[in-house]
C-alpha cells in the first residue's frame, strides 16, 4: 500500500462515477455534517493537503476525520466527465517519535541515577555483596522508574498516552503492560471506522438520489483492502 506524508495506510476504498458530477467542497461539507450528526466522541475534522507527486508538485485537498492516531483522509475530485471518490484509512505516527523515545530513555536513566545515589549509602559493606548490589540495583531501578512513568501516563498525569503508544519500542512495552488490546478497544475502533464509512456512503447516495441516479450497492461501497483493524 502507498504511504502518504503522514502515516501508513491500513485500508482504502475508491470509485469513479462516470455518470455523476458534484462540487468537491459541497461534498466535504455534507460529509462533515453527516459525521457531526452522528456525535462521534474523541474525533477531529480538518482539511489537509497532500502533494500529487514530488517536491513542488501541485497539492490536492482532502477531508480528514481523525480519532487519536487513526485518520480517514477522504477525497472528492472531478475526473473527465465523471467524479472520483476515495478514502484512505491511515495510522498517523507521532512526529519526532525516535527523538521522543531517546528523550524518555534519558529521563528514565537520569531518575534511575538519582535513586541509585540515594540508595548508595545503604550498600552492604562486604566487598562481594556490595559489588553485586551495585551491579544489580540499576537493573532493578530502571524498570521500576519506567513502570512509574507509565503509570503516570496512564493516569493522565504525565505526557500524551496516544503519543507514547506510537513510539518505537517504548510504545510496544507500554501497550503490553498498561493498555493491552481488548475487545473494547477493537470494538471502539470498528465503531469509528464504520461510522465514518457510513457517513461517506450516505452522502454519495444522497447526492445520487437527488440527481435521479441509482444508489450504489454494498459491493460497490466495500473497501478494496482491510489489512488490519484501526485500533485507536
Amino acid at each position: 500500500m502507498p504511504r502518504n506524508s503522514d502515516g501508513q495506510v491500513l485500508s482504502n476504498w475508491h470509485t469513479l462515477l462516470e455518470d455523476f458530477s458534484t462540487s468537491s467542497q459541497e461534498f466535504y461539507v455534507a460529509v462533515e455534517e453527516a459525521i457531526r450528526q452522528r456525535k462521534l466522541p474523541e474525533i477531529s475534522i480538518s482539511r489537509v493537503r497532500f502533494a500529487e507527486g514530488g517536491i513542488a508538485s501541485p497539492e490536492r485537498e482532502y477531508l480528514r476525520v481523525q480519532r487519536n492516531r487513526v485518520a480517514f483522509d477522504i477525497c472528492s475530485a472531478p475526473y473527465g466527465g465523471g467524479h472520483f471518490f476515495s478514502w484512505w484509512l491511515a495510522r498517523i505516527p507521532p512526529k519526532f517519535g525516535v527523538f521522543a523515545t531517546i528523550g524518555i530513555f534519558f529521563v528514565a536513566m537520569f531518575l534511575t541515577g538519582i535513586l541509585y545515589l540515594m540508595a548508595s549509602p545503604m550498600m552492604p559493606d562486604d566487598f562481594v555483596l556490595g559489588t553485586i548490589a551495585m551491579v544489580m540495583l540499576p537493573l532493578f531501578l530502571l524498570p521500576l522508574v519506567l513502570l512509574v512513568m507509565g503509570y503516570f501516563v496512564q493516569e493522565g498525569i504525565l505526557g500524551d498516552e496516544e503519543l507514547v503508544m506510537m513510539l518505537p519500542v517504548i510504545g510496544r512495552l507500554y501497550v503490553f503492560v498498561f493498555n493491552p488490546l481488548t475487545y473494547y478497544r477493537q470494538d471502539t475502533a470498528m465503531m469509528f471506522r464504520d461510522s465514518v464509512r457510513n457517513a461517506v456512503n450516505e452522502v454519495i447516495n444522497d447526492l445520487r438520489e437527488q440527481k435521479g441516479l441509482r444508489l450504489l450497492g454494498d459491493e460497490e461501497l466495500r473497501p478494496d483492502a482491510d489489512e488490519e483493524k484501526a485500533t485507536a
